[in-house]
């Protein structure tokens, strides 16, 4: 895969869902913070794009569109992936282990403000 530099990315961000819980928010941090890497399969028209930060990958778009030895800068890295990559990961890696993922999102009202106009939630 080819390491993408962040300004070629506003087209390619729409593959990942944004204000999302859980391992969506990798995307936005490495847009706001720019600590992690993109790569893509090409850099015209890409097919397929991964996210990277840490020991995580975000992976997206065609599973086609990858080799096995091109997954190979993800070894040792926890890869999200749609179920269409499963093949693709097994075939890259020795040991794949699926792992489910549950998010908590607990919805709450935010206090009012009180009568001087100032919220609990003020600093």
């Amino acid at each position: 895969m080819i390491n993408l530099p962040s300004h070629r990315l506003p087209a390619l961000v729409r593959w990942f869902p944004t204000g999302a819980p859980g391992s969506g928010a990798l995307t936005e941090h490495v847009l706001t913070t720019e600590a992690g890497r993109w790569w893509v399969d090409r850099v015209i028209q890409p097919r397929a794009i991964a996210v990277e930060c840490g020991d995580h990958v975000l992976l997206r778009g065609e599973p086609g569109a990858l080799t096995p030895g091109e997954l190979a800068v993800f070894a040792d890295r926890s890869v999200e992936a749609p179920g269409r990559f499963l093949p693709l990961l097994g075939a890259a890696f020795q040991r794949v282990v699926p792992w489910q993922r549950v998010v908590y999102v607990k919805r709450s009202s935010v206090p009012a403000a009180d009568r001087r106009g100032v919220s609990p939630y003020a600093g």
